[in-house]
């Protein structure tokens, strides 16, 4: 199998057609890749921050990734295979960004103050992130983010803001190992981009960031040709998720009755359901899982269908 590293390639922070691939892959071919945290590899001591000074840039990613036979107007399918941390640590740091991220407000700047909170490098070890004070928690792997060349009209975009259909920064733990992620085709070859990996994160990442860690990841590339999708959907082992972020003029309230509205075409497409008595079941069975504050993921049990 091969593998590609950020420490051959490099670090990059855009989703862009106009970049030479670091791979070429066939369908069905898997690839070993070595991710660099959301921090450029900053924060791993207790001492450490995030120096946006320095990296102004988060979110570096692998890519982009060439998968052959893929074509605008197809969806290229990837399985994350298995997210192994690459130093058995990870961190939860301190953003600037933190109080403006929940409030859109930042009031430490308005007050002149600072926000005070202190670097957790937790150890990864036998199943478990050794989190803070002697508490720890599963260790529950997932990659941040995850995207395609954007549209042509969009052109590049940052790794870290303005998520859209091509998927991008949306925190979704549920895109973890065993999972099949689908995104729409705007390029030749769909351009693959993967990075952000979290050794565990709760729903809303609330605090701005996740457990942050670099990692070791194998996923494996499919397409499925002449299948177009609207929005980024994931296939669990035991369910069904259709993904849409908020942006422009589209709340979380829209976000999440989009997402719905995805997945009841989703659930036609595969078992036969009429659409509208598919949002039936959607509104008594469904669920709704967010990513981070602009990620809207509405779930359904393949158990109901199969």
């Amino acid at each position: 199998m091969r593998k590609i590293s950020f420490k051959e390639i490099g670090l990059r922070y855009v989703f862009s057609p106009y970049v030479h691939p670091v791979a070429r892959v066939m369908p069905g071919e898997s690839l070993r890749l070595e991710i660099q945290d959301a921090s450029s590899g900053q924060v791993r001591k207790s001492e450490d921050v995030r120096d946006k000074s320095k990296i102004p840039f988060a979110n570096p990613v692998i890519g982009p990734i060439y998968v052959e036979g893929a074509e605008p107007g197809d969806i290229v399918s990837i399985l994350i295979e298995d997210i192994q941390p690459l130093e058995g640590i990870g961190a939860v740091y301190y953003l600037d960004s933190f109080e403006s991220y929940l409030t859109g407000i930042s009031l430490n700047k308005f007050l002149d103050s600072k926000l005070s909170f202190r670097t957790v490098i937790c150890e990864i070890k036998e199943g478990y992130v050794h989190l803070l004070d002697g508490r720890k928690i599963p260790y529950s792997p997932m990659l941040g983010t995850i995207a395609v060349a954007p549209h042509p009209e969009a052109e590049s975009l940052s790794t870290f803001k303005n998520p859209g259909p091509h998927g991008g920064n949306i925190d979704l733990p549920d895109v973890a190992p065993k999972s099949r992620v689908f995104l729409p085709v705007y390029h030749s070859g769909g351009l693959v981009y993967l990075g952000d990996a979290h050794a565990a994160q709760g729903d809303g990442e609330i605090f701005g960031v996740a457990v942050e860690m670099s990692a070791e990841v194998t996923v494996r590339f499919d397409i499925l040709k002449r299948k177009k999708i609207e929005w980024p959907r994931l296939e669990t082992e035991r369910e069904l998720v259709s993904v849409v972020v908020a942006s422009g003029e589209r709340g979380l309230k829209e976000a999440i009755t989009e997402a719905y509205l995805q997945l009841a075409i989703w659930i036609e497409e595969r078992y036969g359901i009429n659409r509208r008595d598919a949002l039936i079941l959607l509104g008594q069975a469904g669920k709704i899982r967010i990513g981070n504050l602009w990620t809207a993921a509405a779930k359904i049990s393949k158990d109901l269908f199969e």
